[in-house]
């Protein structure tokens, strides 16, 4: 269902968010993800230069190298666009993330590893979202076609790490009662 008609309004801020993941002929997975802010109209930047619409204000990548137990194996983070002549100097830093594991708490893992004074907000903030983009590569593993992702998980004698994460997926719901049916738990009500 859309959203519902919006109030007139102009537009003043356009954000990009990308993710694409991809299985490397050794094994190893390839998340990338890449972030674009523009404005639709000409402004002049915090040193005064005068920057035309649609030119960006962030424009920036990463890619992360994960392992099949999503171990961080190697991190590059390229900025090609930002408003501040230092943040170009915070691309090594994405090399802490080389060892973390994608899983739960990495939000707190980025930012134990990119404290927010000596990394970029945006970077980290893309690096957060990226997480999710590593378990749906990886979800139909290494032969996709015709898998199912659940097959073994429902094997798996420890309960998958989504579930009881989101409404779709309450212990006490019905996805987890027809897919899942040894994780359901009773309803507690809403």
């Amino acid at each position: 269902m859309p959203l519902s008609e919006p109030a007139a309004r102009k537009p003043m801020h356009t954000r990009l968010v990308q993710m694409q993941g991809y299985l490397r002929e050794d094994g190893l997975w390839d998340i990338e993800g890449f972030l674009l802010d523009t404005k639709p109209f000409d402004y002049h930047d915090p040193r005064d230069r005068l920057k035309r619409a649609g030119s960006p204000v962030h424009q920036m990548s990463i890619r992360l190298t994960v392992d099949h137990r999503r171990t961080v194996i190697a991190a590059e983070a390229a900025i090609d666009g930002a408003p501040h002549p230092g943040c170009f100097d915070v691309r090594a830093g994405i090399q802490s993330m080389v060892g973390a594991r994608v899983g739960s708490r990495w939000k707190e893992e980025v930012r134990s590893r990119l404290p927010e004074r000596a990394a970029c907000t945006h970077l980290s903030e893309l690096l957060v979202a990226m997480a999710t983009a590593v378990f749906q590569t990886q979800a139909y593993g290494t032969n996709p076609e015709g898998a199912s992702p659940f097959d073994a998980l429902r094997s798996a004698d420890r309960m998958p790490f989504f579930l009881d994460k989101c409404a779709s997926w309450r212990l006490d719901g019905d996805n987890v009662a027809q897919i899942f049916p040894q994780w359901k738990k009773p309803a507690t009500g809403r």
